[in-house]
């Protein structure tokens, strides 16, 4: 994938494939979800991508700032007849973290069918420590939804420092 100049390019590319080794499978559902991160040489901008998946939310002095990132159709369902993917720019600074959740963790329901209240929660379950926050929404998760049964994934990114002015 390095050979492609952009993450809306990498995300085509991954369609195609996607579209290409389902083409001869008689009711093949082979489609995957994807948020694509494009980091610039000096990690002060991120270039986000997300296809049928919620993008990250970002960290930032204690809040929680959603990025505006609209997913566009799932990886193999054919990108090219549909609303390509935007690329979403987003500058850092110093202290930033992305944090990436599957839907396993935004779709969760409590008893009463209320979904997991991510970007609520996020800000009490991220303070200190720059990696505990999938632990910690892990723990949260779980007593919310005491049966979980998605697919859970969660990372956590915090740049690192740039050096200089």
């Amino acid at each position: 994938m390095l050979d492609q100049p952009d993450p809306e390019a990498v995300a085509a590319r991954l369609d195609r494939r996607l579209v290409v080794d389902s083409a001869g499978e008689p009711h093949a559902e082979l489609f995957a979800t994807a948020v694509l991160l494009d980091f610039s040489a000096d990690a002060s901008v991120v270039r986000i991508v997300a296809c049928g998946q919620s993008g990250p939310l970002l960290l930032r002095g204690g809040r929680v700032v959603e990025l505006g990132v609209e997913p566009c159709t799932p990886l193999g369902l054919g990108l090219a007849e549909a609303t390509g993917p935007k690329v979403v720019p987003v500058r850092l600074r110093a202290g930033d973290r992305l944090f990436l959740a599957s839907d396993g963790v935004t779709e969760a329901r409590d008893a009463g069918g209320v979904f997991y209240p991510l970007a609520e929660r996020l800000p009490g379950l991220a303070d200190g420590d720059p990696v505990a926050p999938a632990e910690r929404v892990w723990t949260d998760l779980v007593r919310y939804c005491p049966d979980v049964r998605d697919d859970v994934t969660m990372l956590v990114l915090a740049p690192r420092a740039r050096e200089g002015p």
